[in-house]
């Protein structure tokens, strides 16, 4: 077996609940130095959650004018989008999402066409795909998924997989992405 081709890392949270938080850092600290051609998000509970730790400004060269402080996944979903970027935001229409919903809101209209943002009721895929990167399992990206609840994740970097979920993504919502 080609390992090269084919990483695959399992994470179990709580227990793993550090590990998890660092990789999701990681992932979106990539994302900001080379942005995905299209960065989807699906969950089916989100919240404006701290993603990169900046208190000691380690992350500063990604962002300068970051302030020295807990940098939350819109304002990282707002540089993505200044730098080019596409999201595709793909959630459960349910209450808790809609504080998350107001805060992108303005990156829609102030980016039209590159932040698509689409609430359905029955919304159930949990995964960040991005070119290089499949992270996916039972996780919400809200502080319980991350830190308390019992989740299981998979992140993948083989191109197969990426392509085959990219595919899949594409076909299922390629209505809600014109």
């Amino acid at each position: 077996m080609n390992h090269e081709n084919s990483t695959v890392r399992d994470l179990f949270g709580p227990g793993q609940g550090t590990a998890i938080r660092d990789l999701l850092q990681s992932l979106f600290a990539a994302e900001l130095l080379c942005p995905s051609r299209r960065l989807w998000l699906l969950f089916g509970w989100i919240s404006d959650i701290t993603i990169l730790d900046n208190r000691a400004r380690q992350f500063s060269a990604l962002q300068p004018d970051w302030p020295a402080s807990e940098i939350r996944l819109s304002s990282i979903l707002k540089v993505l989008l200044d730098r080019g970027g596409t999201i595709a935001l793909i959630l459960r229409d349910v209450k808790h999402n809609y504080e998350f919903v107001d805060r992108v809101a303005p990156l829609q209209q102030k980016y039209p066409g590159r932040l698509r943002l689409h609430l359905a009721p029955d919304v159930h895929d949990k995964g960040i795909l991005g070119d290089d990167f499949l992270l996916s399992g039972s996780m919400n990206l809200t502080f319980n998924g991350i830190t308390v609840n019992d989740e299981h994740l998979t992140l993948r970097t083989d191109s197969a997989s990426i392509e085959e979920w990219r595919m899949a993504l594409e076909q299922k919502w390629k209505d809600v992405l014109k």
